[in-house]
């Protein structure tokens, strides 16, 4: 055993003077393996999710919560989850998914999300939105939202009273995900109502970019007649749970990882013995390989699996 892990990392005489791992046919074969690999999963992942696929654990009561939570550390009064915003959440996650966007604005220009808000019943003085996808769980969704000045701003703001969430699960330009919606708004009153000019925004129509940006506007429109339930409790809870029996990004990870690390100590032992005893050869430079090796691992070992805007 020690033999073939000797013959395979450091180079000696009978690898000549090449750790075989590093060797040209090792590093084809190595990419073929990869290529069949990618193909296999992708397969298995499209035919049967409930073997491979991605682990989601995501609720709307765990996001409320973490969201008042934020509110509570910064003294604000908790927002209560309204079944209208709901609904507009999930209408907005919807029309996202059939138009295959991914932005505030539909691609139309025109179509903003204060239309879904209206559509759902909730005349609004004040409203926001915040997205995401891809995230795999509550925490990590209102962090990242935290990390953001303004999705912060939406998720701290002393105008809102109330909030609504939608998790949708589909396929979003080609891949596969899980659409988090969070509107938040405060309701007109009567007395509001009839001063406030009926479709005055604050963000009227001036450039606001449709991506990177949390937004937000007042002075809403079209009054809720004071028969209509302002909170209606929701029938079941909204939530997604998906546990197949491989999680194929952690095993992605975990095995990218793992093979850079290889190549990064083949490649190190290959530097250390090569330059002590000085063996003359032409090949590239193993210095640079390195540090691109371990760019690579910290990218993986960094990178953020979620997206918000």
């Amino acid at each position: 055993m020690f033999g073939f892990l000797k013959h395979l990392f450091i180079p000696h005489e009978k690898n000549n003077h090449r750790a075989k791992l590093l060797h040209n046919t090792s590093i084809f074969l190595i990419l073929v393996l990869i290529t069949f690999s990618s193909l296999f999963i992708y397969v298995v992942k499209t035919a049967r999710p409930d073997i491979l696929g991605i682990s989601y654990s995501i609720s709307e009561a765990e996001l409320l919560a973490l969201v008042n939570q934020k509110r509570q550390e910064n003294g604000l009064a908790p927002l209560e989850l309204n079944s209208a915003l709901s609904d507009a959440s999930r209408r907005k996650a919807a029309d996202m998914l059939a138009k295959n966007y991914w932005a505030h604005f539909a691609p139309d220009g025109l179509t903003s999300p204060w239309e879904f808000i209206r559509a759902a019943g909730y005349s609004y003085v004040h409203a926001g939105e915040n997205l995401a996808k891809g995230f795999t769980d509550s925490a990590s969704t209102v962090n990242a939202w935290m990390d953001s000045q303004s999705h912060r701003d939406n998720i701290l703001s002393g105008k809102y009273k109330d909030v609504g969430f939608a998790i949708v699960p589909g396929t979003l330009q080609g891949e596969e995900t899980v659409l988090i919606v969070e509107m938040f708004g405060s309701q007109q009153t009567p007395a509001l109502a009839a001063v406030a000019p009926a479709e005055t925004v604050a963000i009227q129509e001036e450039k606001i970019p449709q991506v990177n940006v949390a937004l937000e506007t007042i002075e809403g429109e079209k009054k809720i007649s004071e028969s209509e339930p302002k909170n209606e409790p929701k029938q079941e809870e909204n939530k997604v749970v998906v546990n197949p029996k491989i999680d194929v990004g952690l095993t992605t990870r975990a095995i990218s990882t793992v093979g850079l690390s290889f190549f990064a100590f083949a490649f190190m032992m290959d530097f250390v013995i090569i330059e002590r005893k000085k063996i003359p050869r032409i090949v590239g430079h193993n210095i640079d390989h390195i540090m691109l090796i371990v760019a690579f691992l910290l990218f993986l070992i960094l990178q953020r699996v979620g997206v918000i805007i």
